[in-house]
């Protein structure tokens, strides 16, 4: 069952209860993900990539756009 991208943003809303920045759907190694970028109470920004199609989200990765 594939997870919508607004799942994937209440999910890393739930799993790190920090302010979502961004969302929005991706390629990544030719595969449609979500990508969300999240500030958790500490400011730091992490980003998860969900695949939509399994739902788990990957673990965060840093972003260049810091």
């Amino acid at each position: 069952m594939a997870g919508s991208l607004s799942d994937s943003v209440r999910r890393a809303e739930r799993n790190t209860r920090g302010e979502v920045l961004s969302a929005e759907r991706v390629q990544y190694d030719g595969r449609d993900m979500h990508r969300v970028k999240v500030v958790d109470n500490n400011g730091r920004v992490r980003v998860f990539m969900q695949d939509p199609a399994r739902g788990a989200p990957r673990p965060p990765q840093r972003d260049n756009d810091d």
